[in-house]
């Protein structure tokens, strides 16, 4: 186990159901242990060092929380900056999970057309990889029948993923309660995480939205998309947020999709943050003359794997009589959650 550390899902088994869901995290606090003292050039220089998932996105975050902390303005080419550099990763980051992972969950390997695709960061050739077709032409796909469609004649490897994810989805269909927040339901209200840190310290690791946990991430900053729309109300979210980060790639390759970056100052220090490839990354820092008096970070993790959130209202209660089936059914809702560290699933009482 690195620096990162690692998810730990417990499940316990009871008269053939799950009983209770455990969701442990071992991550350290890397803001508390190695971004406070630090001046703003040291922690410039040591954020992107430290995240090798995510590194432009907790950089921006970085950035924009100490410049506004300093009482610098979050000027209109920073956040540009920040919006461009964000957005970058989250179809680095999506590219790569559907035209490298998905053909390896589905027992495939990646085809010699996919990985030349990520090399040469092609767009019309990461659209052909996953699409079988332009993105304009995929983004034209509006309905749940048309999407089928695709899906059963396009004859690439997300094709027969999602093909795959729809016949082994079929009993997920507990719809979740967690809301869903994304970067524009924050920038309304982003004080709410400033006092939250400061009352609670154990918010950084279990960080809750009007007391509540949330899911974060494609879905919730594609929710009003119809074709997402569609899949989630149907009852699982698993299809739901597969579609949408198919839906927000497709929305990447031909430049009509932003990534939500914002910066706020007030008298706990500066907050900047960014919705990013697995959802909202919120940096808040306080300096004491020119070194950081406190550093936290609120990433993505620990919203869509709060030990009361989605993860956990999904398996609670799921039939058990099958632990390999248990186990696949477990691994699938990881996934689409898409945590940025290992995960590890764990029978406690079996």
């Amino acid at each position: 186990m690195g620096l990162e550390g690692e998810l730990r899902i417990g499940l316990r088994v009871n008269a053939g159901r799950v009983g209770e869901v455990r969701i442990e995290s071992t991550r350290p606090d890397v803001a508390h242990a190695l971004l406070r003292g630090r001046t703003r050039v040291e922690i410039a220089a040591a954020v992107p060092l430290l995240f090798s998932i995510c590194g432009r996105s907790q950089a921006a975050a970085s950035e924009l929380a100490c410049t506004v902390a300093t009482g610098e303005s979050a000027s209109a080419p920073l956040l540009e900056r920040a919006a461009v550099a964000v957005a970058a990763e989250i179809l680095r980051e999506g590219a790569w999970r559907v035209l490298l992972e998905w053909p390896r969950w589905i027992g495939e390997t990646p085809d010699a057309a996919a990985v030349a695709a990520i090399r040469g960061a092609s767009a019309p050739a990461i659209a052909q990889a996953a699409f079988g077709m332009p993105a304009p032409d995929w983004l034209a796909l509006q309905t749940r029948p048309e999407f089928e469609r695709w899906a059963a004649a396009a004859g690439t490897a997300s094709a027969r993923f999602i093909q795959r994810l729809r016949d082994e989805d079929s009993s997920d269909n507990t719809a979740s309660t967690t809301p869903l927040l994304d970067g524009l339901r924050l920038a309304a209200n982003v004080g709410r995480v400033a006092k939250a840190l400061d009352s609670d310290p154990g918010f950084a690791s279990r960080p809750t939205w009007h007391g509540e946990p949330a899911e974060t991430g494609a879905l919730a900053r594609l929710q009003a998309d119809p074709l997402v729309a569609d899949f989630s109300r149907s009852g699982s979210r698993v299809m739901a947020r597969f579609v949408a980060r198919l839906r927000e790639l497709a929305l990447l390759l031909v430049q009509r999709g932003t990534a939500q970056v914002g910066a706020v100052a007030g008298p706990g220090g500066g907050i900047g943050w960014v919705d990013g490839a697995r959802g909202l990354l919120v940096h808040r820092v306080r300096f004491d003359g020119p070194l950081a008096e406190r550093y936290d970070i609120v990433a993505p993790t620990e919203w869509n794997f709060h030990p009361r959130g989605a993860l956990a209202l999904a398996l609670r209660d799921a039939p058990a009589g099958d632990l390999e089936a248990l186990r696949a059914r477990a691994t699938r809702l990881v996934n689409s959650l898409d945590p940025c560290v290992g995960c590890r699933i764990e029978f406690d009482d079996a």
